[in-house]
């Protein structure tokens, strides 16, 4: 089976969750002797090596916050109707916008939503409202829609009248490294706390620097993750000023697997989540993660007593101390999160939900 995969920057993958999750997918179908070709873009990928499964695919568009993923979609989805695919697989609800042409095309189409992006706090009005077109378009034009979540899924099948199906993102084991790399801003195993993610107001990095500086634990908080220098994010550093807060920028490879492998617990203060990649990982490195009750989360967390309200500080100062000073509790539901993690969210049952759905769509049904 040929599929083309359409929406992220490409691979290999460097910062971003949807591209992760397109690799992640991508060597599974390729190890199962699926020939898959996913498009990229000259900005992200610089000058990276070619990817060790699948084949990618550059082409043109324009660089820009509002530009970068409409044009770069409108070339890729050009090109794709050139070539002999079986499958166009769209990801995400903007690139979906450009679904219409494939579908005029008789092409066979999946469309993965991986979040609620149309709520993104980022965005202006204007590119709200295209995201939402997108949406529809995609939810209208697909012959199969799948969610990352149970929760996006019901609400998508509630609001548009037709099935989605929940494929969620996948996590492996995890083999925890020394603090070797990391050595270098004076980090050690357990002193420490962990944030990943983009500097991004549904992040809520604000409410957690404020707690953080409330609770005064006596370690630094880490902050990984990538920001667009607007105003929010200098807000952040701002805030951080005087709390023990070190912004490492954002990471990948050894580098990130040594910040999950040696800290003593993440915290993730998100309202807006899809299948958080943040949390799959922590949990897969065994780590107490600290996060929001939102369905989102719930779905892969399970049940655990390191939930907090959204945009309760108070209660997120509680848990921050609660945790870090019980060193018991901290491995015990370290334990458990990751049991569960790597007995329900396995790359093999995942890739086997999209070749379901692959053949079930080129079978018309």
């Amino acid at each position: 089976m040929r599929i083309a995969m359409i929406g992220s920057r490409g691979i290999p993958a460097g910062v971003g969750g949807v591209e992760r999750v397109v690799e992640d997918i991508t060597r599974g179908l390729a190890m199962r002797g699926h020939d898959v070709l996913v498009y990229g873009r000259r900005c992200y990928l610089g000058g990276a090596p070619a990817p060790q499964f699948g084949r990618s695919i550059i082409t043109g568009g324009c660089d820009g916050k509002h530009l970068d993923t409409i044009t770069h979609t409108a070339t890729a989805v050009w090109d794709v109707l050139h070539r002999g695919v079986d499958i166009v697989h769209i990801h995400s609800p903007g690139p979906a916008i450009w679904s219409w042409l494939p579908a005029v095309a008789r092409r066979k189409i999946v469309f993965t939503v991986h979040a609620p992006d149309w709520q993104r706090d980022k965005w202006s009005l204007p590119a709200k409202t295209v995201i939402r077109g997108g949406l529809a378009i995609g939810m209208r034009t697909a012959d199969a829609v799948t969610a990352v979540s149970q929760n996006i899924a019901a609400d998508l099948s509630q609001r548009f009248g037709r099935e989605v199906t929940c494929v969620p993102n996948s996590v492996g084991e995890r083999k925890p490294l020394a603090a070797n790399k990391i050595k270098r801003w004076g980090l050690r195993e357990n002193g420490y706390a962990l944030h990943v993610g983009r500097i991004v107001p549904e992040k809520r990095l604000d409410l957690l620097l404020k707690a953080w500086r409330e609770a005064q634990l006596g370690i630094p908080l880490v902050v990984a993750g990538d920001a667009s220098g607007d105003g929010y994010q200098q807000s952040c550093r701002e805030l951080a000023l005087g709390s023990n807060v070190l912004f490492v920028g954002p990471q990948t490879g050894e580098v990130l697997e040594e910040l999950y492998s040696n800290t003593a617990m993440v915290v993730q203060p998100s309202v807006l989540e899809g299948a958080s990649l943040v949390l799959l990982e922590s949990a897969a490195y065994a780590k107490c993660v600290i996060c929001t009750d939102i369905p989102a989360n719930r779905e892969i967390l399970g049940d655990t007593e390191t939930y907090f309200p959204q945009d309760k500080i108070t209660e997120l100062v509680a848990q921050l101390c609660r945790c870090y000073s019980d060193g018991e509790l901290l491995a015990d539901v370290g334990r458990r999160v990751q049991n569960r993690v790597l007995s329900e969210f396995s790359l093999e049952e995942v890739v086997s939900g999209y070749e379901q759905i692959y053949r079930e769509v080129l079978r018309g049904k």
